[in-house]
């Protein structure tokens, strides 16, 4: 079984769209999750995170918090300007929305 992925992403088409990249490119397990909520519902047992900054329901950066806590390495994939990510996520991986799928294989790479 390969390694369980979770994607917090509101835009149904582009967590789609990276579940299968990690799915076809990793072989990983992806875990969509539409907004924080349900992400942290779906966070035990995880060995990755790519977390929207803003989703549905709020922003990740408690989520973000969780994983940090629990030792899961996660990146932020966001439109949101990185500047403005709280001072205890700065050193965080940041990908800049539209993400090529060569940058996200290689952060998933990294931390998998």
């Amino acid at each position: 079984m390969g390694k369980r992925v979770l994607i917090v992403e509101d835009d149904e088409l582009v967590g789609d769209h990276l579940a299968e990249l990690l799915r076809e490119q990793l072989a990983c397990v992806p875990l969509v999750a539409r907004a924080s909520g349900e992400g942290l519902s779906l966070a035990d047992g995880v060995d990755f995170g790519i977390l929207d900054i803003e989703v549905s329901d709020g922003v990740t950066f408690p989520l973000a918090a969780k994983l940090r806590e629990r030792g899961i390495p996660f990146a932020f994939v966001s439109a949101r300007d990185p500047a403005k990510l709280p001072p205890e996520f700065a050193s965080t991986p940041y990908l800049r929305k539209p993400v090529s799928a060569p940058q996200l294989l290689a952060v998933a790479r990294a931390h998998l």
